[in-house]
C-alpha cells in the first residue's frame, strides 16, 4: 500500500493531536499522544492548551501539510491516520515529541518512525521538558493506581503473576492493575518469555480502561512495556 499519502489543508486544530482539513478529514497524528483538552465539564490535563498551541505554531501560517499515512488508515472512530510534515523533512509529530509537549506511543501496526519518536522522547525526558514535568506524565507505582483511574498513563510496578485466556496474555501487577497482551499482538513480542517477567520489574505505557477484576492496560508493543529489573535466577 502507498503510504506517501496526499496534502491537506488544516482548518482548525483540536488538541495536540488531531486536527480537521478543509476537505473535512479528520487526521489523528500517528505514533504520539498529547494531554488531554477537558470536555463535558472535565479539566483539562495539565499543558493540554499548550500542547495545542504548539501544533498550531509549527503549523504556521500556511498550515498546509503532508500526509503520509500508517498500515491502518483509520481508527475505530473513523479519523484518518497519518504522519503530519511540513515538508519531506519536517516531521510535525516528532516535533511535538521533541518539544516536550508529546508521548510517544506504539499502536500496531502502524510502527513506522517509532525509533525516531522513542528517541525524541527519551531527550526531551531527560531535559524535563514540558509534559515530563508534570504529574499525568510521571511514572506511578502499580500499587498506587486508583480503581477509577482512566486515561493514558506510565505505570511501574512488579509482575506477580502470569495467566492465559482464550484471547490474552495477562500480567498482574504489585496492585488492581493488569497488563493485558492480545494473542494477536503476540507477533510482536516473538523474541520474549512473557512468562520470565514475573518476579521482575516492568515498565508500562498506554490506556488504563476498567475490567471485571480491577484495571486494566492493553500494551500491544514491546516499546509499551520495558523490563527495568530482572528477577533472580
Amino acid at each position: 500500500m502507498d503510504k506517501a499519502g496526499d496534502s491537506g489543508q488544516v482548518r482548525h486544530v483540536y488538541d495536540g493531536d488531531t486536527v480537521l482539513l478543509e476537505d473535512g478529514r479528520k487526521v489523528r497524528l500517528i505514533g504520539v499522544n498529547t494531554p488531554e483538552i477537558g470536555r463535558d465539564g472535565r479539566p483539562s490535563q495539565p499543558l493540554a492548551e499548550a500542547a495545542r498551541d504548539a501544533l498550531v505554531a509549527l503549523l504556521g501560517r500556511e498550515r498546509r501539510v503532508i500526509l503520509r499515512y500508517g498500515e491502518e488508515r483509520r481508527d475505530r472512530h473513523g479519523r484518518v491516520l497519518a504522519h503530519l510534515f511540513l515538508d519531506k523533512s519536517s516531521n510535525i509529530n516528532a516535533l511535538l515529541v521533541e518539544q516536550g509537549y508529546a508521548a510517544a506511543i506504539a499502536v500496531p501496526p502502524n510502527l513506522d518512525y517509532l525509533d525516531c519518536y522513542g528517541s525524541a522522547e527519551a531527550r526531551a525526558r531527560s531535559a524535563g521538558l514540558g509534559i515530563w514535568s508534570t504529574r499525568p506524565f510521571s511514572p506511578i507505582p502499580a500499587r498506587r493506581v486508583d480503581r477509577d483511574v482512566r486515561g493514558f498513563r506510565l505505570v511501574t510496578g512488579v509482575v506477580r503473576s502470569h495467566g492465559e485466556s482464550r484471547r490474552s496474555i495477562w500480567l498482574r501487577l504489585d496492585g488492581p492493575l493488569s497488563l493485558r497482551i492480545a494473542k494477536k499482538d503476540l507477533t510482536y513480542f516473538q523474541d520474549q518469555d512473557l512468562s520470565r517477567l514475573v518476579g521482575g520489574k516492568v515498565r508500562a505505557r498506554g490506556w488504563i480502561h476498567p475490567g471485571r477484576k480491577g484495571p486494566v492496560m492493553q500494551v500491544r508493543h514491546p516499546f509499551s512495556l520495558r523490563q527495568v529489573y530482572f528477577p533472580p535466577d
